[in-house]
C-alpha cells in the first residue's frame, strides 16, 4: 500500500501546473474598479443645514431656545436686516441661513451671560422672498406666491393681465436692488423683451400709467387717449382717435396745453390750424403725455376757452384706448 507522502507528490504533480495556471491568469487580469463616488454620495445632511433659505427683510422667523420656553420668540425682520430679540436687542440675521442665525444668536446668549450651554434653533416663518409683487397698471394688483422663477407674461396673468392705461414699458425691481425695464411690445434697444423677461421670487414687477393726451372741445369722442405706439402720438393720429372734428369746430384755432414741469400748471403751447395739418400744408405736430387739444365751438363765447375751464374739464373726459 503506498505511503501518505508518495500520495500527496502524485497529487502535487497533477494540481501543481493547475495551481500555478490560476495564479497567472490573476496576476494577468487587472483588479475589478470601484467606481468612484461623488463626496455628495457620503455627506449625511444634517438637520441645520436642511435648507440653505437666507433670511431676508420682511421675513417673519421663529426662534426656538431648547429648555426656555420664556426665551422662545416669533419677530419680523426690519429692513436693515435687523431682529429685535428679548434681552439681546437688534441682531443682524438678515442674508444669514437658518442655521447661521441660530449660531449668532447662541454666542450672544453666551457672551452675555444669559445661558451658559444655549441651543437656538431658527425657522423662516413667512418668506417674503416667496413671492412677487404686481404693482401698478394690473387688474388685481397685489402680492404672489411663487415657488420659482417664472416667465414676467405669467405672473402678468396671475394679477389678471393688464388694464387698457398699462404703459408699454415696465420695471422689473430685483430683490439685490437692480432694476430691469422691460419692452411688451416687441424688442427695443437696451430693453429686455416680455417673452424673454424672468421674474424670481422676492421679485417686484412695476407696471406705470401710459401717457395720456386730452382731446377736449368740438369733436365727435372727446376725452383722454393713451399713447401706447412707444409714447409717442402726434395730432393727426390723436384727433383720428377723437372722431375727428364737428361741423360747428373752429379748426384753424386749436389749443395745444401743455404743463410747466416746474409749475405744474397748463399754459398754451401753440395755436395750430387743423385744416393746414390735414391738408399737409403744415407739418403734423407731436404730443407730449398730458399734453390737451382744444378745438373750439365757433358758437360758444371765447370766456369759455380759458385755460383754466378747458384743465378742469379733464376729470370729466373718458378714457379711449388706442389698442385695436
Amino acid at each position: 500500500m503506498p505511503s501518505f507522502s508518495s500520495c500527496l507528490k502524485c497529487v502535487l504533480r497533477v494540481t501543481g501546473p493547475i495551481v500555478l495556471s490560476i495564479a497567472s491568469i490573476r496576476a494577468q487580469t487587472p483588479p475589478t474598479q470601484t467606481p468612484p463616488t461623488t463626496p455628495e454620495a457620503h455627506v449625511e445632511p444634517s438637520a441645520g443645514t436642511a435648507t440653505l433659505q437666507t433670511i431676508s427683510t420682511g421675513d417673519l422667523i421663529q426662534i426656538a431656545v431648547f429648555g426656555h420656553p420664556e426665551l422662545s420668540q416669533q419677530v419680523r425682520v426690519g429692513n436693515d436686516g435687523k431682529a429685535h430679540l428679548a434681552l439681546l436687542g437688534e441682531v443682524a440675521v438678515g442674508g444669514m441661513t437658518e442655521t447661521e442665525a441660530g449660531a449668532l444668536i447662541e454666542g450672544q446668549l453666551r457672551d452675555r451671560n444669559v445661558l451658559v450651554r444655549p441651543s437656538v434653533n431658527v425657522a423662516i416663518q413667512e418668506s417674503v422672498t416667496q413671492n412677487v409683487s404686481v404693482i401698478g397698471e394690473v387688474q388685481h394688483p397685489g402680492t404672489y406666491p411663487v415657488t420659482g422663477s417664472r416667465m414676467l407674461l405669467d405672473v402678468l396673468s396671475l394679477a389678471g393681465g393688464l388694464t387698457l392705461t398699462a404703459d408699454a414699458h415696465l420695471n422689473i425691481r430685483r430683490h439685490s436692488g437692480e432694476t430691469i425695464t422691460v419692452a411688451l411690445q416687441g424688442v427695443e434697444p437696451g430693453k429686455l423683451s416680455s417673452i424673454d423677461a424672468v421674474v424670481y421670487p422676492g421679485d417686484s414687477v412695476v407696471v406705470p400709467r401710459a401717457g395720456m393726451v386730452y382731446v377736449l372741445g368740438d369733436v365727435g369722442r372727446p376725452g383722454g387717449f393713451v399713447m401706447q405706439n412707444g409714447g409717442k402720438i402726434s395730432l393727426l393720429q390723436v384727433m383720428a382717435q377723437a372722431g375727428g372734428v364737428l361741423p360747428t369746430a373752429q379748426a384753424g384755432h386749436v389749443r395745444v396745453l401743455r404743463k410747466d414741469k416746474e409749475t405744474d400748471n397748463y399754459a398754451v403751447f401753440a395755436t395750430l390750424d387743423l385744416g393746414k395739418i390735414t391738408s399737409g400744408r403744415e407739418a403734423d405736430v407731436e404730443l407730449q403725455a398730458s399734453d390737451i387739444l382744444f378745438v373750439p365751438n365757433s358758437r360758444v363765447k371765447s370766456a369759455f376757452h380759458t385755460t383754466g375751464s378747458i384743465v378742469n374739464t379733464i376729470s370729466t373726459a373718458a378714457v379711449y384706448s388706442m389698442l385695436n
